[in-house]
């Protein structure tokens, strides 16, 4: 141990290279699997308006969201880095370093004797475990760009403060940024506040009187004063909402000056609690116990990443130089700053009746707290330095940036299997749905998509059979159990009907493909219809409700075969089972009985085989209309065999080719047989 202490102590990064420190921490903790990564629940929006309707048709779309400044962003974003999911990503880390990186140079001027504890604050900050969306990368773009004109901002009038060169136009700079960040990013307006604390502590080191360094302090903040009232006049007074109204209306405000005793208590109730959850309860997510049961590749790929976190961790800070007149007094300026930080950082959700103790939604909820990380990170280095023995205090930041890089790592692989099976269910419903007639909702029992939902499953399956620029979706997803879990009214007939943005569809349960979509069972995507209602691979409901499934709705596409977006998806494999599958099925529904058994002899060429034997029913029945009764009977023993409960399945299979094969004593003897087989009286 004392060898490797040794070695560790020898190997220097000097201060200069901070910043690049920072970019490898950052890119271990978000970067090693973002290649693996794509667009989950709030970025498909912006795909869908920019990949179909043009990327100009985002300010339409942020109008109706009700950021309608933020579309110059999300313009000029798209026309830089398109449509491939990686450029996203790494443009997200790159931010996020960035801010990492302004606010240490800003922390640097502002305690310039304390250079080890203000990178312990930005090492915390920059892995910080309680924002969990940095995988929605076209969403956070639009955080992390606030953040990031924020930060250049006060770095910018932290150096005014002191340096008279220049001061005119980086003041204008400085504005220009302060209100870049408030009109088109609103998580970061109540941290504008912290300006006139950080000019007074600029200012301590120069021989000022209380008075003088306060009128400095005014003088400095006046022209930020002006930006941060111009946009308050315009959210309070002349903001225009959309048609669909101001989802951020300030109610919380409102009720403030209307109703303010019972406003302030409840503010006060929810201020504890959501900063309880950031600083500190944030934390226990860090300690992720799976990782730590060394029972896949992952988990030793995370605890090497994870060690890797800590050792560079550790050298850095080894190597910056303690103040030797540390006197802890200096700790309150820290602390003021980080618990003004932690609370204004929240003010703006607040306002508007929103609050991250009671959201039902943890990610999603982790959006509203982005900016009281900030002041989390430095509450947390006040704590390390204050209560920790000093030989410990770099082990202890360290550790905690290992955990948090631990957690991310873990919550991306959960991302990045989310969007494998995002590709794999485009990809196998547009095999074996190339088109469907309009108006049809798409129905799984259940969400299907982790990190989505209702309106981005709809808006991606939109986008996978790009439509082109539409005033109404042609299709959308209801997941039963959310949108009217009663079966038999569903059957008769319900009205289905979302809007979100300026999307409205209109539609019927009569008019519905229902899906059963279970990867994690190995089965490809099915497409179930009424001949399914005895399929016992799924639940009671979705039998029944088989039924009305429409299988009419999909049509055969006339021409070249349709394939996902590349520059979303990227290069799909059609070399797959499912393929063979989904494009039999279809088939199958058209009576190609040629193409069915063409397929299957493909399949077999390249050694595909099922894992499931539902999916050889199509195959049974393709080699049974061209009269190959061999294979039928081996693919019917090969589908009972591994796959239990199959039987009544196979027995109507085998029905439908006693009613529509042609007719043979071979037919005959072989069907028979293996109805006997079966045991088929058992399931009439």
């Amino acid at each position: 141990m004392k060898t490797i202490q040794s070695y560790l102590q020898k190997i220097s990064i000097k201060e200069k290279y901070t910043p690049f420190v920072f970019l490898v921490i950052a890119f271990i903790g978000f970067g090693l699997l973002a290649n693996r990564l794509g667009y989950y629940q709030d970025d498909w929006p912006y795909i869908f308006y920019a990949f179909n309707k043009g990327i100009p048709s985002i300010a339409q779309e942020l109008y109706y969201d009700g950021r309608p400044n933020s579309a110059w962003l999300y313009i000029s974003m798209f026309n830089v880095l398109g449509f491939k999911p990686i450029m996203w990503h790494l443009t997200a880390i790159v931010f996020r370093w960035l801010t990492a990186t302004l606010v240490w140079y800003l922390f640097r001027r502002i305690w310039p004797n304390h250079l080890r504890q203000v990178t312990f604050s930005i090492f915390i900050f920059i892995v910080h475990p309680f924002f969990l969306i940095q995988s929605y990368a076209v969403n956070s773009i639009l955080y992390w760009a606030g953040y990031l004109f924020f930060a250049a901002s006060l770095l910018i009038m932290a150096r005014n403060a002191t340096e008279p060169k220049y001061r005119i136009p980086l003041t204008i700079l400085a504005v220009i940024l302060e209100a870049m960040h408030l009109f088109t990013s609103e998580y970061f307006v109540g941290m504008v506040l912290i300006r006139p604390f950080i000019l007074y502590w600029i200012l301590r080191g120069h021989d000022l009187s209380l008075r003088q360094r306060a009128t400095k302090v005014i003088t400095h903040w006046i022209p930020y004063l002006i930006a941060l009232g111009a946009y308050v006049i315009w959210r309070l007074f002349l903001y225009i909402p959309p048609p669909t109204g101001d989802r951020n209306s300030p109610e919380i405000l409102f009720a403030l000056l209307s109703n303010p005793l019972p406003t302030l208590s409840y503010l006060i109730r929810i201020a504890l609690q959501d900063s309880i959850i950031i600083a500190f309860t944030s934390w226990y997510q860090t300690l992720v116990p799976e990782l730590f049961a060394f029972r896949s590749i992952f988990s030793w790929f995370v605890i090497f990443a994870s060690i890797l976190a800590f050792i560079i961790t550790f050298i850095h800070l080894k190597q910056l130089k303690e103040n030797v007149n540390n006197n802890e007094n200096w700790l309150v300026q820290p602390l003021t700053l980080g618990l003004l930080l932690l609370l204004l950082g929240m003010l703006p959700i607040w306002i508007i009746g929103q609050d991250i103790v009671t959201h039902k939604n943890q990610f999603a909820g982790s959006r509203y707290g982005i900016g009281s990380t900030l002041g989390a990170a430095l509450i947390a280095a006040v704590i390390v330095e204050r209560l920790i023995d000093n030989k410990k205090k770099i082990a202890v930041i360290a550790a905690g940036v290992a955990l948090a890089v631990s957690m991310h790592l873990t919550n991306e692989k959960d991302f990045a299997y989310s969007w494998e099976k995002q590709e794999r269910f485009a990809q196998q419903l547009i095999w074996r749905a190339p088109q469907i007639e309009p108006g049809t909702a798409l129905v799984p029992d259940e969400e299907i998509l982790g990190f989505m939902g209702g309106y981005s499953v709809a808006f991606s399956i939109n986008t996978s059979y790009q439509p082109g620029d539409i005033q109404t979706p042609p299709y959308w997803y209801f997941p039963f159990y959310y949108t009217h879990p009663n079966v038999n009214d569903f059957l008769q007939g319900v009205p289905l009907e979302d809007r979100k943005l300026t999307m409205n569809f209109s539609g019927n349960s009569n008019k519905m493909l229902l899906l059963s979509f279970n990867p994690e069972m190995k089965r490809c995507l099915w497409i179930l219809q009424p001949q399914d209602t005895n399929l016992r691979l799924i639940s009671e409901d979705m039998r029944q409700l088989s039924a009305g499934s429409d299988i009419n709705l999909i049509k055969q596409n006339d021409g070249i075969e349709p394939s996902l977006p590349e520059s979303i998806y990227g290069k799909q494999n059609n070399q797959t089972w499912c393929y063979y599958f989904e494009k039999a099925d279809l088939a199958r529904q058209y009576k190609q009985w040629d193409e069915v058994v063409r397929l299957w002899e493909e399949s077999q060429s390249i050694g595909e085989r099922a894992d499931n034997g539902f999916e050889y029913v199509p195959f049974i029945e393709g080699h049974g209309h061209q009269e190959n009764w061999e294979q039928v009977k081996s693919l019917t023993k090969l589908a009972k065999r591994i796959t239990e409960g199959l039987e009544p399945s196979l027995c109507t299979a085998l029905d439908r080719l006693t009613a529509s094969a042609p007719p043979s004593q071979e037919r005959d003897e072989t069907i028979n047989n293996l109805k006997n087989d079966l045991q088929c009286e058992n399931f009439q």
